[in-house]
């Protein structure tokens, strides 16, 4: 936003009457978005669907759980990773094939 302020308060007329025209036009494109979203919707609930019905939904739930494939025990308490995401910090620096279950 401090950007914006310092471009109006240095720009030209003409250069402020361009930028009106974009942000115009990004206004128009936005507000036709929105109609088009909102005449489906109205569509979907007119036919008694949801946007599950057309996509489907996986609740996480579902998922199976990713079994872990490393193991450390630190202070009496065994922390366990499945080497996906970010590295715990128990796991940072060692060699984890030391630590595969």
């Amino acid at each position: 936003m401090r950007e914006i302020k310092s471009f109006i308060k240095n720009a030209s007329y003409g250069d402020l009457e361009k930028a009106l025209e974009l942000i115009q036009k990004a206004l128009d494109e936005q507000k036709e978005q929105q109609q088009a979203k909102e005449e489906v919707l109205a569509m979907l609930k007119e036919k008694g669907l949801t946007l599950d019905d057309l996509v489907g939904s996986t609740p996480a739930d579902r998922r199976s759980k990713v079994k872990a494939k490393y193991r450390i025990e630190k202070d009496g308490e065994v922390i366990e990773w499945t080497g996906r995401g970010k590295t715990p910090k128990v796991f940072q620096g060692v060699n984890l094939d030391d630590y595969l279950i």
